[in-house]
Parts: C-alpha cells; structure tokens; sequence
C-alpha cells in the first residue's frame, strides 16, 4: 500500500479561503457604521494581508526548521505533541483564510467603494 497523500485537498482549501472570506465580510460590515465603507474595507484587507502574510512566513519555517525543531524537543525531552507536518496544516490554514479574507475586502471595496 501507498501512503495517504497529507496535501489538502480542494474542498479543505475552499473550506478555509470561505471561512476567510466570511471573517472579510463581517469584519468590513462591522466597521462601516463607524469608519465609512472606504476605510472599512481598507482596515479590512489590511488585516487579511497581515494574517496572510504570517501564514506564509510561518510556513515557511515550519518547512525549514521542522527537522531542527523536532531535533531540539527530542534532545530536551518534550513532550509537546509538535510536529512539523502539525505545524505545516496549521500555518496553511493560517494562509488560506487571510487569503480569503483579503479577497472578500478587495471584493467589498470594488464593489462599495469604487474602481
């Protein structure tokens, strides 16, 4: 037997991109009354592209410190449950749904705001 493929697969992205775009919508909606459609989805997108960002950089160490930092929980003892396949999924999720919200944002502020 082959071993079960660990990428996720299109309806797991999708599941995450729409809980993003979901976060997208309520945050803007929430700040409109208050700040102007303009800076809401500005604030918005904002806050997209900085969970989006920290999912990718993150990622990417969890990719190339994975092996080192499994290393040191060993040597120390640890018994945290971390992993870097663990790490990878989570640092993912992280990325898909600030991808997805900063969609919804930019979405929202075509269609609100204006080209």
């Amino acid at each position: 037997m082959t071993d079960r493929d660990g990428r996720p697969s299109g309806l797991t992205v999708a599941r995450w991109v729409g809980i993003g775009s979901l976060l997208g919508v309520v945050v803007a909606g929430a700040l409109f009354p208050f700040a102007g459609a303009r800076r809401a989805t500005d604030t918005s997108f904002a806050l997209g592209v900085l969970l989006f960002g920290f999912g990718v950089a993150t990622w990417g160490g969890a990719v190339g410190f994975g092996d080192s930092m499994s290393a040191v929980q060993s040597h120390l003892g640890g018994e945290s449950g971390w992993s870097r396949e663990g790490a990878r999924q989570a640092f993912a999720v992280l990325t898909w749904v600030g991808a997805g919200w900063a969609g919804t944002a930019v979405a929202a502020s075509i269609l609100f705001v204006g080209l």
